[in-house]
């Protein structure tokens, strides 16, 4: 895990360093002009030579005058001591006013996690729930919709299905209020107010989320327990007359939950990874939210890297609880350095 994230700083280090550098040269063109206002010279030899000089430290302080396979080594070091350094725009961190990269990020992170944690919980506790009785009725109405839904449902884009909502549910019904940039704070508002206006904020995303992934959760864990009802031993249990519900929940389930526990962390970090149009549609301040104002709006590579480090950090992550999960729910699966195949 280490090992792959580390090549993985490397090759951001690698393929930003010329957007970081141009940055730089503008920061540095920029604090160049203004000392050089402040000053009065004698002659413009003495300004050229001012100019050079102050030019030449400031490229040694950004370490501009060093090589770019030391300046990208410097930049990845950096970056996994998470020193993002400061955001170059007016971007600031909403809680605190910092432009502390780090500090932005973290004020952001939290919601995308929020929103996108709580669907995933909803929409795999259903997709379980569902695809267990498809299964168990294999070729029935049930079984069948949902084969139609999951397909249909997948297919369509989150943002798009998020806009149709958003049509109905705010401005034909006029159910929930318009998406709003403006969070909720518990410290003005109360705890029991603050709770309130999030869960109203969280209702619109939360269903959407839940429509356009619920539906291939629930097929993929149909498929997966159609297979293992035809394995010789639920027939078995089955035919000694060991009641459903256990053959079920006891034998069948078990079996089946690490590749649908694995499918559902990867579909969460997927849909974090991949939420940036979705919140921008919803107005939902996270990453997706940071980043796009990042690229769009103000061009700020240090907020660029800082995000897509922490969102490589969580795939990495993400992989390594997906592998323990399934050495845990399968003993059948050795985990560890030393495990032996064979014998």
């Amino acid at each position: 895990m280490l090992i792959v994230l580390v090549i993985v700083v490397f090759i951001l280090s690698a393929a930003y360093s010329t957007m970081a550098e141009k940055e730089l040269q503008g920061i540095i063109d920029q604090k160049l002009r203004g000392e050089m206002q402040e000053k009065n010279f004698d002659s413009k030899e003495e300004m050229r030579e001012f100019r050079n000089r102050r030019r030449a430290e400031l490229r040694s302080r950004y370490n501009l005058d060093k090589p770019r396979y030391l300046r990208v080594f410097y930049s990845a070091t950096d970056i996994l001591m998470l020193d993002f350094g400061n955001a170059q725009s007016d971007m600031t961190a909403p809680s605190s006013g910092s432009s502390d990269v780090l500090d932005i990020i973290m004020d952001y992170l939290p919601n995308t996690i929020l929103l996108f944690t709580t669907a995933a919980v909803i929409y795999t506790s259903l997709g379980i729930a569902v695809g267990l009785k498809a299964a168990q009725r294999a070729g029935s109405k049930l079984d069948k919709f949902l084969s139609l839904f999951g397909m249909t449902a997948s297919s369509m884009p989150m943002w798009w299905v998020g806009m149709i909502a958003i049509l109905i549910f705010v401005f034909t019904l006029g159910w929930l209020p318009a998406p709003s940039p403006q969070f909720p704070s518990m410290e003005e508002l109360g705890f029991a107010t603050y709770l309130q206006e999030l869960l109203t904020k969280m209702t619109l995303p939360l269903i959407t989320i839940v429509f356009v992934l619920f539906g291939g959760r629930a097929w993929t864990t149909r498929n997966i327990v159609t297979g293992i009802l035809q394995d010789d031993y639920i027939m078995a249990a089955r035919a000694k007359g060991v009641p459903e519900r256990k053959v079920i929940y006891g034998h069948t389930l078990k079996t089946a939950a690490p590749p649908v526990i694995t499918s559902a962390i990867m579909a969460l970090l997927m849909s974090v990874g991949g939420a940036m149009i979705s919140e921008i549609v919803f107005a939902w301040p996270g990453m997706g939210m940071l980043l796009r104002r990042a690229i769009f709006t103000y061009s700020d590579v240090q907020v660029i890297l800082g995000i897509s480090f922490i969102t490589a950090f969580l795939y990495v992550f993400g992989y390594y609880i997906a592998d323990l999960i399934y050495g845990f729910l399968d003993p059948r699966v050795e985990v560890g350095a030393g495990s032996q195949v064979g014998g």
